[in-house]
């Protein structure tokens, strides 16, 4: 299984192959190599996994064939920010604005 599948497969919810390449290139994960327990546990994965969770719960559109429910967010945003805390990283919500702000994310589509 190649990084990029891991990705998509630990989010569990639709997204271009784009998305999630833009989300592992940002942190150093090479898309195509093989996953492994150590890029599991790696800074980048970890890292490209939040910012794909930050991107579902930041997206205007929740109803693109996901299951997502306004309910299910703040656990989502909760899973990203954990993760972002851990390695010193600006957590969603954290830096002014509303929790509940649609941001831009545009660029990574």
């Amino acid at each position: 299984m190649t990084n990029l599948q891991a990705l998509k497969a630990r989010v569990n919810y639709p997204q271009s192959d784009a998305n999630a390449e833009v989300s592992l290139i940002a942190r150093g994960v090479a898309k195509d190599g093989e996953f492994s327990e150590d890029i599991a546990n790696s800074k980048g994965f970890r890292l490209a996994y939040a910012d794909t969770l930050r991107f579902i719960v930041t997206m205007v559109n929740l109803s693109q064939g996901g299951s997502i429910t306004a309910q299910s967010i703040p656990e989502i945003r909760a899973t990203a920010n954990a993760i972002y805390k851990e390695y010193g990283e600006t957590e969603i919500g954290t830096t002014g604005e509303k929790p509940n702000v649609i941001e831009d994310e545009s660029q990574n589509w």
